[in-house]
């Protein structure tokens, strides 16, 4: 909830929007039946994100949470279906619904250990020249530091564009670092000298939730 809920900030202020739709792969196995198969079950899920008023933090995790949780109750409501449903104006160059992905790996890296050989993981992230978003961010954590890797359409964005994204990615309070106020989202970019980190004061909120 933390880094969606400070992605969603960042992509508010990119856009001048305060109301963004994110979407976020899910694992597509709740139910007991599937958990022993090997499969690709991922569906995917369209979060709403409203950012209007003057939030706080905490109401931010609290709508972001709300989101989210809401989203996982009906995961097993297929993409096709809900794009039927809402049946959004379509244009060849973008998805339905969202153009921006949100992504949160937190399966365990089990080391393989096979007689005789020698096996490593491959990143297959470097290896990636077609992105399906304008942009993608996955996120996981290592050895206690998220690392992750942010994939975008070079036909929209540059890489100095890119760099400064990264940057104030787990940036986006405002002044005070307490609330994350539209107010604040005409001021431009949130560099990494123009605004304060809010990822501590979310961790810290966070913990106020029930």
């Amino acid at each position: 909830m933390t880094l969606l809920s400070a992605w969603a900030v960042v992509l508010s202020r990119l856009s001048g929007q305060d109301d963004v739709v994110i979407g976020t792969p899910s694992a597509g196995r709740s139910r007991q039946e599937v958990e022993s198969l090997i499969g690709f079950f991922v569906n995917t899920l369209a979060l709403r994100v409203d950012l209007s008023g003057e939030l706080t933090v905490t109401e931010l995790l609290a709508r972001v949470r709300q989101t989210a949780l809401a989203a996982q109750e009906h995961q097993d409501l297929p993409f096709e279906q809900v794009v039927e449903i809402v049946q959004p104006p379509r244009r060849l160059a973008h998805t339905p619904l969202f153009q921006v992905m949100f992504a949160w790996q937190n399966n365990e890296n089990t080391a393989w250990q096979l007689p005789g050989l020698a096996v490593s993981p491959v990143d297959q992230v470097s290896d990636i020249d077609i992105v399906k978003f304008d942009l993608e961010l996955n996120l996981s954590e290592e050895k206690g530091r998220i690392v992750g890797a942010l994939s975008y359409a070079t036909a929209l964005f540059d890489h100095s564009t890119i760099e400064r994204q990264v940057g104030s990615t787990p940036r986006g309070a405002t002044r005070d670092g307490r609330s994350c106020s539209t107010a604040d989202r005409g001021n431009g970019y949130p560099g990494s000298g123009g605004a304060q980190v809010v990822i501590g004061n979310l961790e810290r909120d966070r913990n106020s939730l029930p």
